[in-house]
């Protein structure tokens, strides 16, 4: 007897569940042997993360926070290296802004932030691992193509592959990552990757206007100035810019009109340490009527709890952002408190603050906090000031500078003991309760369009942003004048003859400016029912994968049981697993590497299918 797996797609999702499969077969000898399909057109394990990606497009977290081995006890006997160690047992070391093998260089720290070519090989590597290091019951076969379509044949699943070959599994997994939707974009507008594109496209001189201003953004900065043989140097205590001569003239511009906030330099990922008193995962299933105290996992660094069953449909805006607010303004009174007296009187804050909240009190509690330590807006820190009116394009660009300096100064506290951004990134250690709260219908209709247009990106730029000296260098752009921003807050974009204009909206003295290009400095959400993968359409269109459906409406996404599975107008599919960026929207937060502490959570989904799988064994 044997269990005949597919899984399609082989990135850092894939890897997941290929290293829980791998593990969980390890470990048992109850179980009948295991043929994994692994589907996937390139070297399995990089995905994104390709090897043919320029040094200077670097991931956004530090090296020291990954691994692809999530747990002490599964790693035993394995070589179980994380990212860093890895990275520096390979002799890479920087040259540069490089990274290259050599004796001759600068050791890589754990709080670097690498590249992701290097990411893509670490990724590699660990599949060849995996491949290695699976038992004799376990088989690995890499189909080097594409899955085109999946259907039921008599009980078994039967995947089309795109060279014609046809696999009949028990099971498959869709790992895909993120497939484009179908559309065409104006003859002005360009897609952002992949960058060699888009230099070529971009001749030197011409004007570009960049929709957006997280890390799409970034990168594409990053490609038409250091990309084009512009460097920056220290100088008189600060930053400059050095031009090549081969920059386009760049303006930016975003709906909310704020960049990502900056990664803090040297500081610890809070997940596991952080114990929150207000937004907690009890507070959470209080608010969704969830009956009982929340599952943990004992694997979980913090004991993150899973995916919980029913529940009443919430209003994020009214009934989750109080607490989230509340939660970031404990914090940072905690860290205010713990810096001047130390940790117990930290501890004591926050459970003052919490009682307070408990019995109505809480913002008298803050306004004497507010005199002792001074005040802090949470509201302002999450949500800034999005569509507020400005004098002018230069007024705009001098409020944005101002508060990008005030980031990069906090960014810079040593081992990032900042309270304002520790209170910002406390969101990344409570990610699981806010899935807790938004996953698997947990809110209504209209929140969930509500959160998706409007709240879901300034959690986002709170947390999401790139390291401090990406920071650092687009203030040294604007004061180079490289970068611009006179456009102020979501701007109208109209075609022209030639290029676009771009008009403002929320400026005093209105500002258009006409534009040879307009680069999309984000990446769409991944629908089903326009998705241009031919896989993903086939299943819409035959019924086995469906929006997702609130309130008696679809409000895209895919529907996914609280298990993973697709529902279906019909049922579920128990045979099939959806993971990663097809499940965002039905799923909260699925774009990043999984890894201990703060991104485990890939590891525990995975681990539920694997167990599902194992334990459905004839």
């Amino acid at each position: 007897m044997m269990i005949d797996v597919a899984v399609i797609g082989m990135g850092p999702w894939g890897l997941a569940v290929l290293e829980r499969l791998v593990t969980t077969w390890m470990e048992r000898s109850d179980i009948p042997g295991l043929t994994v399909h692994v589907i996937d057109p390139s070297m399995p394990g990089p995905g994104v993360f390709g090897g043919d990606q320029p040094d200077y497009l670097i991931l956004n977290t530090p090296c020291g926070e990954h691994s692809m081995y999530p747990f002490p006890e599964a790693a035993r006997g394995r070589r179980a290296t994380g990212f860093h160690e890895w990275a520096v047992n390979e002799g890479y070391q920087w040259v540069g802004d490089r990274c290259e093998r050599t004796t001759a260089g600068r050791p890589i720290s754990p709080h670097d932030f690498l590249p992701r070519r290097l990411m893509g090989e670490y990724l590699a590597w660990f599949y060849r691992c995996l491949v290695e290091e699976a038992p004799a019951s376990v088989r690995i076969v890499h189909h080097e193509t594409l899955a085109v379509d999946v259907a039921t044949r008599e009980g078994r699943e039967r995947v089309q592959l795109a060279n014609g070959a046809v696999l009949e599994v028990d099971h498959v997994v869709l790992t895909t990552g993120h497939t484009a939707n179908e559309r065409s974009l104006p003859e002005f507008m360009l897609a952002p990757y992949p960058v060699g594109a888009l230099q070529r496209a971009i001749r030197p001189g011409s004007s570009v206007a960049i929709r957006g201003m997280g890390l799409v953004a970034v990168d594409v900065v990053t490609a038409l100035t250091v990309g084009r043989g512009g460097t920056f140097v220290r100088r008189n205590g600060g930053l400059h810019y050095l031009p090549s001569g081969e920059e386009p003239r760049l303006s930016l511009f975003s709906r909310s009109g704020y960049p990502y906030c900056a990664k803090s330099l040297g500081a610890a990922d809070m997940t596991g340490g952080y114990r929150p008193t207000i937004l907690t995962p009890e507070a959470v299933a209080n608010l969704r009527r969830i009956p009982g105290p929340p599952a943990a996992s004992p694997l979980a660094p913090d004991g993150a709890a899973p995916p919980r069953p029913g529940g009443r449909p919430i209003d994020a805006r009214r009934e989750l952002v109080p607490l989230v607010l509340a939660e970031m303004t404990s914090c940072y009174y905690h860290e205010c408190a713990a810096a001047e007296q130390g940790p117990e009187a930290g501890r004591a804050v926050a459970a003052t603050l919490a009682a307070a909240w408990r019995t109505g009190t809480y913002p008298a509690a803050v306004a004497d906090l507010a005199e002792r330590f001074g005040p802090f807006d949470a509201t302002e820190a999450l949500f800034a000031k999005g569509g507020g009116s400005f004098l002018s394009g230069k007024d705009y660009q001098t409020h944005v500078s101002a508060m990008l300096e005030q980031d990069v100064a906090a960014a810079r506290v040593p081992n990032g003991s900042s309270p304002h951004k520790r209170a910002q990134e406390v969101l990344r250690a409570l990610r699981d309760t806010l899935r807790l709260a938004l996953e698997f219908g947990g809110l209504t209709a209209a929140s969930y369009r509500d959160f998706q247009a409007n709240l879901r990106n300034p959690l986002a730029r709170l947390v999401a942003g790139p390291p401090v000296h990406r920071s650092e260098q687009l203030l040294a752009l604007m004061d180079a004048e490289i970068v611009r921003m006179p456009f102020g807050p979501a701007p109208a974009v109209l075609p022209a003859k030639q290029g676009a204009v771009v008009v403002s909206r929320f400026l005093d003295n209105p500002h258009a400016e006409r534009v040879d290009h307009v680069v999309v400095g984000h990446l769409d959400e991944p629908t089903i029912h326009r998705s241009s993968s031919p896989l993903l359409r086939r299943l819409y269109d035959r019924g086995r994968i469906r929006q997702l459906h609130l309130d008696g409406e679809d409000v895209g996404s895919i529907d996914l049981t609280d298990d993973f599975h697709p529902r279906t107008a019909s049922g579920v599919e128990r045979r099939l697993w959806v993971f990663g960026a097809p499940s965002e929207g039905v799923r909260y937060y699925t774009a990043y590497l999984p890894s201990p502490a703060s991104r485990v959570r890939a590891f525990l989904d995975a681990g539920r299918c694997v167990d599902e799988i194992a334990g459905g064994a004839p």
